[in-house]
């Protein structure tokens, strides 16, 4: 079996960060840590201001990896009856802990493009928006969309969360992952959002650390006192340790990842595009292409299904991420390398499983049933 299903990356964590976790268990670093750690706090807050938002310690509140930064986040906001817009596909985690709260998610169907892409759609926003609104669920860049709001799209968000008074989760796991040549824009810079955004961020995928479960929620001053007050696991305090060192000295493990992802998504988007009944645009953020296989005469879970069955190589049916919009889409995860990368990986590669394989296996489905 060939897996393009989770979005878990393949690369191995540099030596550098098992040192530092190994040490922080040597000196005794084992014990409860409330709050979080402080150093750590202090680096997330000055790795967020490249961005342009200045960042106080005190509005970083650790978790356990994403996931629990978006739960974290409606925990401190959310009451039975509330509604939580979400784009239309998007990532489930976020559209489905609504409802932990007694709320309600309602979707905003993303506009599909002629080429496949899943882009904004403002009016299809306006419309989703009731009195009973108490925040949007955004991923920048979208998850499996691909979508990347730049300083427009959000700007329009911001204009809609001031006068409908809601608040803006802001999923930004996937910051790092930009392929339009532009850099992330914080919708929590704008005018009137400081105290309307919550950003949900993790090293999942920043620094391949899906395991590691470390992720941080940061909100305005207003609202972090909320968020840190909303239960939570956090993470433990040797594996902060290792996220410090990370963030402080490990930019260049993440600028290596990032090439050689760039490179599997312009080598797996060629090929889908040149299959009979695929269309696959390139994503503008993140790492899952979302091919449109609706030319192919199946449905995107008929194709999924055939594919695992006949093929052994799995995918994940668009048909999932909401209410249905992204049915006729395929969202392929880029964690196979290619045959000639550099970069070492926790599971083997050998001839037969990496991502070219893939690519054959696919286009011998594709063929035979297109």
């Amino acid at each position: 079996m060939i897996s393009l299903a989770a979005g878990d990356p393949n690369f191995l964590l540099p030596d550098y960060i098992a040192n530092a976790v190994n040490n922080a268990i040597k000196i005794g670093q084992t014990h409860y840590c409330f709050g979080g750690d402080p150093e750590l706090k202090a680096e997330i807050a000055k790795y967020y201001s490249k961005y342009g938002y200045e960042t106080n310690p005190g509005q970083v509140a650790i978790t356990a990896g994403g996931s629990e930064s978006i739960f974290k986040s409606y925990a401190a906001i959310l009451d039975e009856g509330d509604e939580v817009i979400a784009f239309d596909p998007a990532y489930s985690g976020g559209t489905m802990a609504p409802a932990y709260f007694g709320a309600k998610t309602v979707y905003a169907n993303l506009k599909k493009r002629d080429d496949g892409f899943f882009d904004f759609d403002e009016e299809a926003l306006k419309n989703a928006i009731s009195s009973k609104t108490k925040g949007l669920y955004v991923e920048n860049p979208g998850n499996p969309s691909g979508k990347v709001y730049g300083k427009k799209e959000c700007k329009v968000i911001a204009d809609l969360a001031n006068d409908h008074d809601f608040i803006v989760f802001s999923d930004e796991t996937y910051t790092e992952y930009i392929w339009t040549g532009a850099d992330h824009f914080p919708i929590i810079t704008l005018p009137g959002m400081e105290n309307r955004v919550i950003v949900a961020q993790a090293m999942t995928k920043m620094f391949a650390w899906a395991g590691m479960r470390t992720g941080w929620v940061i909100a305005g001053p207003e609202l972090a006192p909320y968020v840190q007050r909303a239960p939570g696991a956090g993470a433990s305090w040797p594996i902060q340790r290792g996220c410090l060192v990370g963030l402080r000295d490990g930019y260049q493990f993440v600028l290596d990842m990032r090439k050689e992802y760039e490179e599997r998504i312009d080598y797996a988007v060629k090929r889908l595009n040149d299959m009979p009944g695929v269309k696959c645009p390139k994503p503008e953020g993140a790492f899952y292409p979302f091919a449109d296989v609706t030319g192919t005469g199946m449905t995107c879970t008929e194709f999924v299904q055939g594919l695992q069955k006949e093929t052994k190589v799995r995918a994940v049916p668009g048909g999932g991420y909401g209410k249905g919009a992204g049915a006729g889409s395929v969202r392929f995860s880029m964690i196979r390398p290619l045959s000639n990368t550099t970069m070492l990986s926790w599971f083997e590669h050998k001839e037969g499983m990496m991502l070219e394989d893939a690519m054959d296996r696919i286009e011998k489905f594709v063929l035979s049933h297109a």
